[in-house]
């Protein structure tokens, strides 16, 4: 693997603030930025190295030789250039970069290492580009990325959706896309990528964002890699930020942190790792060590391993995995019997809402002993038009909600369900009037939102069936006492529901989830998440 550091810039800002150095060499957590760049890529399996620094810099291009001479195994390259952009800069390095994969970033790029390589274990397998971009927004003038929820690649686990365009202003942005910040990470391939950074450079463009632009448009293949934080520095106070969130000596609290399985996150995987993530770096800035893992990886710990750490966050769904958590009495963020009563049975979610007094559609649960059937039932006949709705242990499919209008089209998917052996099968009747999505972090956090004002979708097919929406009026105290009742009734503090308001502004809740993606408020959602289970924390105190 062949590396890049862009560090020609003259870091004005952080001079006008007071920080004389420059900027390649001012230290974070004691080592200058661009030394701690060289030897995460060193750690990473550098092949090359090649960094571009300022003319007038001169202090910088003798630090940057002392180091080429103190790593003789390394091929180095140096450019000693003032260039009008960061686009520029790349072109110039382009003459001396080594043909193949090359990741190029800036100097005042920070961000965990471990994440970092996670990265390119996952460049080292993809076809085509490979840009970072984060959850976590930080920056004066952010590049937004649009990532298709459609398609994408998984590599090592971890799901890396397509580019489909980058923009100045988030209000730009397709609202069916993932919305991501740029993190200034990029894995380029030599061949596709450097032909049109020489048609950028003859056509008269500058800066790093209009290359990054003029690769979309010309179908070189991008895919986004997720980080859950990455920092740039331009202020002085972004360096007691970044040494506060890098410092492990300075982390007093152990959590482990658990992505959910991507089976259970169908065309959802992306947003659902992106909230966990944001969370974990919101954490850390709270003074805490965060471990992420996959649930795989969380199945093949030992007891004493995951004893070490004094909370488990996680949004697991396997039975095994939740089971294992019960089974070890770990404290926990959902508490898993929480979610094995909301995420495993439809019929035991509906009929615990019921008794707690919260309204729900009318509905039926099928019974392989008994011999009831829509054709033959008046009162199930009532049900319908309604949903054949189905959890399975094994994942979520596309098919586990189910349209039915007439009676011959509910025995037909009821009986296909049944003979796969599906332990849970429900159908609810349809509810007319608008559909709200809701999230709740317990005990204050309580956002709604209509789903079709913001093209929002799971499957992109169920969605079809709601009435035109027409901003029913609905008691938001009303809502707030619902969701307390949620998390009352199953013991859960981070979750989503789903609500028709009826005309007469009535609220029927149709779904209850375990820890949704929070895509439409993902900032605020993490914030409230973490500060959840930061009080968590202190009460163990």
């Amino acid at each position: 693997m062949h590396y890049a550091i862009i560090a020609a810039g003259e870091g004005s800002r952080l001079r006008d603030e007071g920080v004389l150095s420059p900027k390649p060499l001012v230290p974070i957590a004691g080592t200058a930025m661009v030394d701690r760049l060289m030897d995460v890529m060193l750690h990473c399996g550098a092949e090359s190295i090649s960094v571009i620094c300022n003319a007038r810099m001169q202090e910088v291009a003798g630090h940057l030789m002392s180091f080429r001479d103190s790593h003789p195994g390394v091929v180095f390259n140096l450019v000693v250039e003032s260039t009008p952009s960061s686009m520029h800069s790349l072109a110039r390095l382009s003459a001396v970069i080594p043909e193949g994969k090359v990741c190029v970033t800036t100097v005042d790029t920070i961000f965990q290492e471990r994440e970092f390589a996670a990265y390119i274990h996952a460049f080292e397998q993809c076809q085509g580009g490979l840009f970072a971009v984060t959850p976590f927004v930080d920056d004066e003038r952010p590049l937004w990325v649009a990532c298709s929820k459609e398609g994408g690649a998984t590599i090592g686990g971890h799901v890396c959706p397509v580019i489909r365009g980058f923009y100045d202003d988030e209000a730009q942005m397709p609202d069916d896309e993932w919305h991501f910040v740029s993190g200034g990470i990029y894995g380029l391939d030599t061949a596709t990528a450097w032909p049109v950074l020489h048609q950028c450079i003859a056509a008269g463009q500058s800066r790093m964002r209009n290359f990054q632009r003029a690769l979309v448009h010309a179908d070189v293949p991008l895919s986004a890699y997720v980080f859950g934080k990455v920092m740039d520095i331009d202020h002085a106070d972004d360096l007691r930020k970044a040494e506060a969130w890098l410092d492990v000596s300075r982390k007093t609290r152990s959590i482990l942190a658990v992505h959910r399985a991507p089976e259970f996150s169908p065309n959802l995987a992306v947003s659902d790792a992106a909230i966990l993530q944001l969370v974990s770096a919101k954490l850390e800035e709270e003074g805490c060590r965060v471990d992420e893992v996959d649930e795989d990886t969380f199945g093949r710990m030992t007891d004493d391993e995951l004893r070490r750490y004094e909370l488990v966050v996680h949004m697991m769904r396997r039975m095994s995995s939740l089971l294992k958590l019960q089974r070890l009495g770990l404290p926990a963020v959902n508490a898993p019997q929480a979610v094995l009563t909301v995420a495993k049975s439809r019929e035991m979610t509906l009929e615990l809402l019921q008794q707690a007094g919260i309204a729900v559609p009318q509905w039926w649960a099928y019974e392989p002993s008994a011999d009831e059937m829509f054709q033959c039932e008046p009162q199930l006949q009532q049900l319908l038009p309604g949903w054949v709705k189905v959890m399975r242990e094994g994942g979520i499919c596309h098919d586990d909600v189910t349209w039915v209008e007439t009676p011959l089209e509910a025995d037909v998917r009821v009986m296909e369900l049944a003979a796969q052996h599906v332990p849970d099968i429900v159908v609810t009747r349809h509810v007319k009037g608008d559909l709200l999505k809701v999230y709740a972090v317990m005990p204050d956090f309580v956002y709604a939102f209509y789903p079709q004002e913001m093209n929002y979708t799971k499957f992109g097919i169920a969605e079809q069936h709601n009435t035109a929406l027409a901003h029913i009026r609905y008691s938001e105290e009303e809502l707030h006492a619902i969701a307390w009742g949620i998390a009352r009734t199953f013991g859960i503090e981070i979750f989503g529901f789903d609500v028709v308001i009826e005309p007469d502004g009535h609220i029927v809740v149709i779904d209850v989830n375990d820890w949704p993606s929070f895509s439409a408020y993902r900032q605020k959602g993490a914030t409230a998440i973490a500060a959840l289970i930061v009080n968590s924390l202190s009460k163990t105190q």
